[in-house]
């Protein structure tokens, strides 16, 4: 009996084991996500915001529940907030370029363009592997004050060398929005398409993939195809519905949806 009783205690103990490293586990995290983004979708913001502050890791912004966090209050003009769950990870001991990195998403998150591009360049000092996907945000805040654009196109190209199959994407949609800037609309309109193209159709996308539309709608709208423009918007339109913090473009696509008579 006592033998039988020492190998239950030990089987158990294989089952907290396994357990333990399935909740620390990257599936683990996903299926957290998962059930967040479907509270999101119910609507349920504070329940989402509440689930994903219990689950995450406060000593990490690599976590990927504090980045869905630090993204969703970015984009629900939240700043402040998301630079809270930063600077206490932070304080907590997390010195990453990752980090860094995320104090310069809240920075361009709040329209402070020079402060964002200093902590991305930081980020890449402090952390090499980072580059890629840094220079791509830095890119995008040359394009968005419509400044040093050959620069911008320059770290573009460069990430489109390094960068393989849907993770492309968002790349060729910055290099649209590049293109409408210099009032290049077809060449905006093809970088556009391909980015949307190479996005998987996951729930994850989603606002991704309507950005990518709306710069496609702005491109056939520049071309003279009202037509096309307002198929393009409602495509985008059907994908935000139910998305929290999209109403600035939501409300671009329902104008770029018109046709006028």
């Amino acid at each position: 009996m006592e033998f039988v009783h020492i190998v239950l205690f030990i089987l158990l103990a294989i089952v907290f084991y396994l357990a333990w490293r399935l909740i620390r586990s990257p599936y683990w995290k996903q299926r957290q996500l998962k059930k967040a983004s479907i509270m999101a979708a119910r609507g349920d913001i504070d329940g989402m915001i509440g689930y994903l502050e219990k689950n995450r890791n406060q000593r990490s912004v690599s976590c990927p529940l504090s980045n869905a966090l630090i993204y969703f209050l970015i984009r629900a003009g939240r700043s402040d907030e998301a630079e809270s769950v930063i600077m206490d990870a932070m304080e907590k001991g997390d010195s990453s370029g990752i980090a860094i990195a995320q104090l310069g998403y809240v920075s361009g998150g709040r329209g402070e363009k020079g402060a964002a591009e200093e902590y991305y360049r930081r980020a890449i000092r402090k952390d090499d592997s980072l580059k890629s996907t840094l220079n791509v945000n830095i890119a995008a805040l040359m394009i968005e004050s419509g400044e040093r654009l050959d620069e911008a196109e320059e770290l573009l190209r460069e990430a489109l060398e390094h960068r393989e199959g849907n993770a492309k994407s968002g790349v060729h949609v910055n290099l649209a929005l590049l293109h409408l800037k210099r009032n290049e609309p077809r060449e905006a309109l093809v970088q556009a398409l391909t980015g949307y193209e190479l996005m998987p159709g996951t729930n994850f996308t989603k606002l991704s993939r309507a950005q990518a539309l709306a710069v496609a709608a702005r491109a056939y709208r520049s071309l003279g195809d009202t037509s096309e423009a307002a198929k393009m918007a409602g495509k985008a339109i059907k994908l935000l519905e139910g998305l929290p913090g999209t109403d600035k473009l939501a409300e671009e696509l329902r104008h770029l949806s018109v046709t006028p008579e």
